[in-house]
């Protein structure tokens, strides 16, 4: 199903803090990408409202929501062949969520590996288990089946909420007839970007990040603190470029040359961590200079500024998702009389 003879595109981030290299690498750049692409209709969202199931505070979540949009549009997505807007701004997604949730065995939420991660992770915190980490993949379902859209580009660990949208969009049709295309994931688009940490993955909650409005000073401390091959605890002791994080970041953001010298240098102990990390350093800040020129450039435009993007961007989105609960509350009985 398309739009207009599009396909449509949707994704979105959470509104949970600052965004960082990760969220750069393995999602914004393609953002861009499949925004310059005429064939395609693409719908980017802040996803506040799947933020509510970790986070309280609501001035950060309003202030985070503003931030990304920035983030977005410093990125390259331009407002005026792409839909951003606010998942809040769209209650039928809602109501959506609801119809899909009536339909969806609570067996297939408990199996999934984000909704047994969270809950093991907030027990061990001595946090109550909310409802909304149950039922978060249902809510996602409905973002991406609201403006029926056909292709999600999502990271690895997202994945199994794709394939139960997909399970609920069949399920429904079987019941009520063609509605929902099912949604297909991009290939290529994962990148797993390491942790500063020495962990496989850079993500807020672990505080293992590069910010994306961090300074050069601010980029090089970090780097330089970030961990690396354990077997080098002395400058003449040769490693293993394949297990370190460091060279995991190598491999994203330095040039082929790059590469092979720091590899080399590191299994000979030609080069010491700290070399490897400044030429790290350099390419890491290099890249992110001209996204934070734009980013300080937009910035002086002020709030309303964004916050027209916003309202623009919702009544889209809204004008098209209200179409479909309209479509689906008739189907399954319930219209809007």
């Amino acid at each position: 199903m398309k739009k207009n003879g599009k396909q449509v595109v949707l994704s979105g981030i959470r509104a949970t803090g600052k965004l960082h290299l990760g969220n750069f690498l393995g999602a914004m750049r393609y953002f861009v990408e499949l925004s310059q692409d005429p064939a395609k209709q693409c719908y980017f969202f802040i996803a506040n409202l799947h933020t509510l199931t970790t986070r309280v505070d609501p001035k950060l979540i309003k202030h985070d929501l503003l931030e990304i949009v920035l983030d977005y549009l410093a990125a390259g997505i331009n407002p005026e062949n792409s839909v951003i807007f606010a998942q809040s701004s769209v209650p039928e997604t809602c109501e959506l969520s609801w119809l899909l949730g009536c339909i969806t065995p609570v067996s297939s939420l408990t199996v999934l590996p984000h909704f047994k991660d969270k809950k093991e992770q907030m027990e061990s915190l001595g946090q109550s288990v909310n409802s909304g980490i149950l039922t978060y993949p249902v809510l996602m379902a409905a973002d991406i089946l609201g403006p029926r859209a056909n292709l999600v580009p999502v990271g690895e660990d997202q994945k199994p909420h794709v394939e139960l949208t997909r399970d609920l969009a069949r399920r429904f049709n079987n019941l009520y007839g063609p509605t929902f295309p099912e949604p297909q994931t991009l290939e290529g688009e994962d990148i797993r970007v390491p942790g500063l940490d020495g962990s496989g993955k850079m993500g807020k909650s672990e505080g293992n990040t590069i910010d994306l409005i961090d300074t050069p000073e601010v980029i090089q401390t970090k780097i330089a603190r970030a961990v690396t091959d354990p077997a080098r605890v002395r400058r003449t002791d040769p490693g293993t470029p394949e297990i370190c994080n460091v060279f995991g970041l190598h491999q994203l953001l330095s040039s082929p040359e790059e590469i092979s010298y720091v590899a080399n240098g590191c299994r000979i102990a030609g080069i010491g961590c700290l070399d490897c990390k400044k030429i790290l350093s350099d390419n890491v800040v290099r890249l992110l200079e001209l996204f934070q020129i734009r980013r300080r450039e937009l910035a002086e435009k002020g709030q309303s500024f964004i916050l027209d993007i916003l309202r623009d961007g919702g009544q889209c989105a809204r004008a098209v998702i209200s179409e479909t609960v309209k479509e689906v509350k008739e189907k399954m009985g319930v219209p809007a009389y």
